[in-house]
């Protein structure tokens, strides 16, 4: 793992475009079809997506029984379960307050690392990049929406697990940083796909619902990018980066959202957004200030440093 540098900013500014335009498309999408159906549908077009993409690389599948454990809760806890509970919370809470409940995400995440991990340990900087993310997610969706907790607590916990269940879903990644990332995002995508399929066909029953373009669009766009590209750029970043660095992303997807339904359906964002987008971006760079602790070499520099001839190790199929 290595101290982040414009590659990653730029590739967790990406993950966040796309997240944070999931949120306009799954609007478009629930207006067609139902909720089920949205999600399980995006995550077998991850799964197909992801699949052609081994097949062209010629990607290995994950090696192990730790890693292939491993693809299963990613797949039940960052995707199936956290797809559902949010679709459900949405069915009755405001988007704004959701935005303020998924940024427990990098605080559990960051809690969760500091106890469980050896390289992720709590720090001054993540400290306060946390409390600076928190306070940008409130400027942005407005302090009111702070009132409507309380309400509707049922769905207000459906997300707060589902916050819980992502952050939980980073770490476990972590012990898929030495395999394939293309073929383990295809195995991930798979079982998550498999999880929902049996509840939207027995529930929804699909087959008697009205075709409509738009949601088939939509879920066409959620399948290949906010969850397929998505799920790939995940892994690179907690493979670099850990999984208290790409959690930040949490912050930057409201904001996001806010530009992306500006462009696509026109709602006109609040002056405070920018100021939102500040705050947050700053929380990010200061999450990766050590305070107080003079910089250190990463483990590839290091390598590099003991044997000149040694090439730096990657995944087995970023090569190819």
């Amino acid at each position: 793992m290595t101290r982040p540098g414009i590659r990653e900013f730029a590739l967790l500014l990406l993950l966040a475009l796309m997240w944070g335009s999931s949120f306009t498309f799954i609007k478009i999408g629930v207006h067609a079809y139902s909720p089920l159906v949205v999600a399980a549908g995006r995550l077998g077009v991850a799964a197909l997506v992801l699949w052609g993409f081994a097949f062209i690389r010629k990607s290995d599948l994950p090696k192990g029984r730790r890693a292939w454990i491993s693809t299963f809760f990613v797949a039940l806890l960052g995707n199936s379960v956290p797809f559902f509970l949010i679709s459900y919370g949405e069915t009755q809470i405001d988007a704004g307050l959701a935005a303020i409940l998924m940024s427990v995400v990098p605080l559990t995440t960051v809690a969760l690392a500091h106890f469980i991990t050896d390289d992720e340990k709590l720090s001054t900087g993540k400290a306060l990049g946390v409390v600076l993310g928190t306070i940008g997610v409130i400027v942005l969706v407005g302090p009111e929406t702070l009132t409507g907790l309380g309400g509707n607590l049922i769905f207000q916990i459906a997300v707060l697990i589902a916050a819980v269940c992502y952050a939980i879903s980073s770490l476990v990644a972590r012990n898929l940083r030495d395999q394939p990332r293309v073929g383990s995002s295809a195995v991930i995508l798979t079982f998550a796909a498999l999880m929902l399929m049996p509840f939207t066909l027995f529930i929804d029953q699909p087959w008697r619902m009205t075709w409509n373009p738009d949601g088939f669009l939509s879920i066409i766009y959620l399948g290949i990018f906010p969850t397929g590209i998505a799920m790939f750029l995940i892994l690179y970043l907690i493979a670099r980066a850990g999984a208290s660095f790409v959690v930040f992303n949490n912050y930057l997807v409201p904001a996001v959202g806010v530009m992306v339904g500006f462009l696509v359906l026109q709602e006109i964002p609040q002056p405070t957004s920018v100021v939102a987008l500040g705050i947050i971006l700053a929380g990010i760079a200061v999450s990766q200030i050590r305070f107080g602790q003079k910089p250190e070499m990463d483990a590839g520099t290091a390598e590099m440093e003991c044997d000149p001839v040694t090439p730096i190790m990657t995944a087995p199929d970023t090569k190819k």
